[in-house]
């Protein structure tokens, strides 16, 4: 009798399906997406440490170009093509190669980490509403202030309530602040710079020479702050490479990617990883070091929000709350999809219970130390990316077949566990012997859970002949894509849409806000313009840039709603 491939295509649930056509995503939102995303609060927290770390400017800025290189390339070439191929998240993904036993426990443990990354970034941000009220700096690894815990809980509201409206809420939000945050970032080092030429003794800058001479003598000397480690080139491209492993390598941009209508806006990374980890880094050390100077005190006791207060302002500190909630919005809607393979809740319902616990934890000031938490998601997390990157691509040129412990019916893959828990062990030896840094530890980690599940999957079952349960699969697939192309054919697709002539209009004029906000940066500099003066009318400006941004964002998504209506009508006709 033959199946009915129908049938069993409505078993499966919405959030194991493949994205559609439809609902592909357009260029401009990944720009937004990984300039929102990437220019963010761990910006602020990284730069800053990278300043202690005792690496001359020299090193840190050719360790940032290579690192961030690796980077890009691990987005482009490894994770936007698998999410391309399958359209699918990777939480969803792992279904077919772990099992789905050992993909619900991966899938709680990234929901875990990346609540707590959204919770360190919601820290942040608090940081700065810290000083607009004049709460104390929070020392503790608990809070001890009330205003403090009210603070995180009105931002963890917003960030909740943003994620929980799905990928176009988050993108949205990103695409109007990475601009504008970006400019932050260059107007901080700029307000920077004669601070430290009155504390180097030096009268300006001539040449880039000169300015990477006070680059070394002022901002990265070479010399670690006390209690600091000394660290050098090595250290800085293994970490801007591995920074953001969990996401490229480990591949849970898949999340992102497969909205994209082609594999090649893995590349748009680039704006993240050198607007973002190189420039923004660049730009926050040298706020770092100057606000030390301004303030008197060390920068390790000094937080997101003293920094940019102390350099900019006003607007310094609305740049770190916003870059908190572009972290933390992506961070919480990941953690909704993982916990949905868990969980069988709504998403959006989901996402606000993510939410809460994540408000929650970020009330506690320790969360704010983001480069722990970086170090154990990349130490534990993506070794699973490496074996799913073997399913789908070493495995075949190797003479296995791809899901071939999907077709066997098993509830749990034992040659990726087994990879998975000789890769963790070797991260424990390494940690607690000191052999490896941490920082170099993921490569021969990640190389090495390939290694153990191709071998491991090969003898466990991987070779054998799946050729029918490959054809059955085959069949469900297109009864599913059938299926969903009847359900989502009042799905609004823009891919065609034109642009309203006010939109661009009101765009135009956000960005001339940037502009101005740039003009009155080097007339601050220059003194015609008293940094009193500077710092209103700098926020009058972003308020504008926001208010024009906004409005025109919202007139060209009014517009695609009504041709989608119009269009509709004209069908029903």
């Amino acid at each position: 009798m033959e199946k009915n491939y129908r049938a069993l295509a409505k078993q499966i649930s919405v959030e194991d399906r493949p994205i559609s056509t439809k609902r592909l995503s357009g260029l401009g939102n990944f720009f937004g997406l990984y300039g929102g995303e990437h220019i963010a609060a761990t910006e602020f927290v990284i730069g800053a440490t990278l300043v202690t770390w005792g690496v001359s400017a020299t090193n840190i800025f050719i360790g940032l170009l290579i690192g961030n290189l690796l980077a890009t390339l691990t987005y482009a070439l490894i994770c936007a093509p698998i999410a391309v191929d399958t359209r699918l998240t990777l939480y969803s993904y792992l279904n077919k190669v772990l099992g789905p036993y050992m993909q619900k426990i991966y899938n709680f443990i990234w929901g875990l980490a990346s609540i707590a990354m959204a919770a360190s970034m919601l820290t942040v941000s608090a940081s700065a509403v810290r000083e607009i009220f004049n709460v104390p700096l929070q020392t503790q690894w608990y809070p001890t202030s009330v205003t403090f815990i009210v603070i995180v809980i009105a931002l963890g509201i917003i960030v909740t309530i943003v994620a929980a409206n799905g990928f176009d809420a988050v993108a949205k939000f990103a695409s109007v602040s990475a601009p504008w945050m970006v400019l932050v970032f260059f107007v901080g080092a700029l307000l920077s710079l004669p601070t430290l030429l009155e504390s180097a003794g030096v009268s300006g800058i001539t040449s880039f020479g000169g300015f990477m001479e006070l680059m070394n003598s002022t901002v990265w000397t070479g010399t670690p702050l006390p209690g600091s480690p000394q660290l050098g080139l090595p250290h800085v491209i293994a970490f801007a490479w591995m920074c953001n492993l969990a996401y490229h390598g480990g591949l849970n941009d898949m999340s992102l990617f497969r909205f994209a209508r082609k594999s090649t806006y893995g590349y748009v990374s680039a704006v993240g990883m050198y607007i973002g980890h190189f420039f923004a880094w660049g730009c926050a050390g040298i706020m770092g070091a100057a606000a030390a100077v301004m303030l008197g005190q060390s920068l390790l006791v000094l937080d997101s929000g003293a920094v940019t207060n102390a350099v900019v302002g006003g607007m310094g500190l609305l740049a770190v709350i916003f870059a908190g909630w572009t972290t933390a919005n992506p961070s919480i809607y990941r953690a909704g999809l993982a916990f949905q393979t868990i969980f069988n809740i709504d998403l959006k319902k989901l996402t606000y219970f993510v939410g809460i616990v994540m408000t929650l934890a970020a009330c506690f000031p320790i969360t704010a130390n983001v480069m722990t938490i970086v170090n154990i998601i990349v130490l534990v997390v993506p070794s699973i990316g490496a074996i799913a990157i073997t399913e789908h691509w070493l495995l075949p040129k190797l003479g296995g077949t791809r899901y071939w412990s999907m077709h066997r019916k098993e509830k749990v893959n034992k040659a990726a566990l087994t990879a998975w828990l000789i890769s963790l062990a070797f991260v424990v030896v390494m940690t607690l012997t000191g052999v490896i840094h941490s920082y170099f530890l993921f490569l021969p980690t990640y190389l090495l859970a390939m290694a153990s599940y191709a071998f491991l999957a090969l003898r466990m079952g991987a070779k054998a002949d799946y050729s029918a349960e490959v054809q059955e699969e085959e069949k469900i697939q297109a009864a599913l894509h059938e299926l969903m192309n009847e359900e989502e054919k009042d799905v609004v697709d823009n891919r065609e849409a034109k642009v309203p002539g006010l939109s661009r209009g009101l765009q135009a004029a956000s960005f001339g806000m940037l502009a101005i906000i740039l003009l009155i940066t080097v007339a601050t500099m220059s003194g015609s313009i008293a940094n009193e003066q500077f710092r209103l009318i700098s926020m009058i400006l972003t308020v504008l840039y926001f208010a024009l941004g906004a409005s025109g964002m919202y007139i060209r998504e009014r517009s695609f709603e009504k041709a989608h209506i119009a269009a509709e009508t004209e069908e029903s006709i």
